[in-house]
């Protein structure tokens, strides 16, 4: 199934975003591992180098007063040895702390070793200047310019080791700066071209499906309204392509029914203009001037077909204002049996002079119907005329009323007839503009237009009209109006 405009649209666009999602999460990610290098390098192996170089600058001081206190043997220098000796104590446990969780806790061990067995020394060496009996248990110490210059040596190695992690640490963090910056750009690229090349797709298919609508269009404005084949574009276009189609269709009808309507027109109007300007030569030519008698009947003539004319143009502007929905109604209770009786007391000359009986049967107690009082006497004149023109001498027209529950209920008219009947394969056409039922010696009389606008005025008023036949037989005509 083609994929929706919509869609087409933004997937070109989610492709980017989700690229930019993707690129982004791995920016945080990277940003954020690079951020705990850089803490950790700002705080543990910076720390332990200030430490170490701490320890360095103390175990100088500690050498310092060392030397003072065994030259002089003042207990002054020896209290500051104590002071210097607890900080260092202090330093120590603090450098021995931050070691313990990097690569380093190895070089700290020795420094502590060293520093403690320095310690000792002192304290054997300030033990034996007082004269009390110190023993070594067998065990020569080492001189403490030894011990200090092992303990220097270590401490410079923990510096030296210490300032080769964070070096390395910041290198690291570098690539990774430079690594997540090209991933990055990469990703932007990629996810660019990626949504550049589907928007393009989306762009080439629907470009292709509008240019179908066009090649549609240019067969239209040519006067072609045949459909053309199905194009294959997203839902939308499609849809749009098939309401066009049916628009084609639709106007095809239209200049059928244009066409349709012009070869009517011309032929109603010239029919009766025709005869209008035969008689009106003949009276202008004077050749009955001494026959008053013919004279009559050609101004009878001029005026039947005028009226016939008025009559067809009337017609015709009511049928086009009821289908351009110009039509107005004046929608109000009314009394149909008082219509009803109005329609066969106008119509009943025409039954007497056929030899037709037009009888009313309406049920007791109508009810008022909402109907245009003009309008609904057009639809019973129709109807009822339809029915005495093609009923024989002899024949009968009745027309009955009821109130229906049928097809949307209401009140229920039918005119019936014995007159020749409808061919059935005409029955379904009847309504149809300018169609005339074709039964022999009927055959071209009339517009075709009575019962087009009276179905048209029916359905203003929320009506339904249709009609049932027996070739032979007769027919019967049925329409509903609403209850007031």
């Amino acid at each position: 199934m083609p994929m929706p405009l919509f869609q087409r649209l933004m997937s070109g666009y989610l492709v980017f975003m989700l690229v930019l999602v993707a690129v982004g999460v791995f920016v945080s990610v990277q940003l954020n591992r690079l951020n705990v290098i850089i803490q950790k390098v700002a705080h543990v192996d910076s720390e332990i180098i200030r430490l170490g170089e701490a320890l360095t600058e103390s175990t100088a001081s500690l050498v310092r007063f060392e030397k003072r206190y065994l030259v002089t043997r003042d207990e002054a220098f020896y209290r500051r040895f104590e002071e210097i000796h607890q900080a260092h104590r202090n330093i120590q446990d603090r450098l021995r702390h931050l070691a313990s969780a990097g690569d380093l806790a190895r070089q700290v061990a020795p420094i502590a070793r060293l520093s403690q067995a320095y310690f000792d020394r002192v304290e054997q060496e300030r033990e034996r200047a007082a004269g009390r009996n110190v023993s070594d248990d067998g065990i020569e110490a080492p001189l403490t310019g030894e011990l200090i210059d092992a303990l220097r040596q270590h401490l410079q190695h923990l510096i030296s080791r210490a300032r080769q992690a964070r070096d390395a640490k910041i290198a690291l963090s570098s690539r990774i700066s430079a690594n997540v910056v090209r991933t990055s750009v990469a990703a932007v690229l990629i996810g660019v071209a990626i949504g550049l090349l589907v928007s393009f797709g989306n762009a080439r298919s629907i470009n292709r499906s509008i240019k179908g609508l066009q090649r549609k269009t240019r067969e239209v404005a040519a006067g072609r309204f045949k459909p053309l084949p199905p194009i294959e574009a997203p839902p939308e276009i499609a849809s749009l392509s098939r309401d066009f189609d049916a628009m084609c269709r639709r106007l095809g009808e239209l200049n059928a029914m244009k066409e349709d309507f012009i070869r009517h027109v011309s032929h109603e109007l010239r029919t009766p203009l025709t005869a209008i300007k035969e008689a009106s030569s003949l009276l202008q030519e004077d050749r009955f001037h001494r026959e008053p008698e013919q004279q009559h009947q050609l101004l009878a003539i001029v005026k039947d077909e005028c009226d016939r004319l008025i009559a067809s143009v009337n017609r015709m502007l009511d049928l086009s204002r009821m289908e351009a929905g110009m039509m107005d109604y004046a929608i109000a209770p009314l009394d149909l049996l008082e219509i009803l009786r109005a329609s066969v007391l106008k119509l009943a000359p025409i039954a007497i002079s056929r030899n037709i009986a037009l009888e009313i049967k309406p049920a007791e107690n109508l009810p008022a119907v909402a109907a245009d009082r003009e309008r609904i006497h057009q639809v019973l004149e129709n109807l009822i005329g339809n029915a005495l023109k093609f009923s024989a001498a002899g024949g009968a027209v009745r027309i009955e009323a009821s109130v229906t529950q049928d097809n949307g209920g209401g009140l229920l008219v039918r005119v019936v007839d014995t007159g020749c009947g409808i061919p059935a394969d005409q029955l379904d056409n009847i309504f149809d503009k300018f169609h005339r039922i074709d039964v022999g010696h009927e055959t071209g009389r009339g517009t075709g237009l009575g019962l087009s606008i009276t179905k048209h005025i029916v359905a203003a008023h929320g009506g339904k009209l249709w009609a049932e036949s027996r070739l032979g037989q007769g027919s019967t005509f049925y329409f509903t109006l609403p209850l007031a």
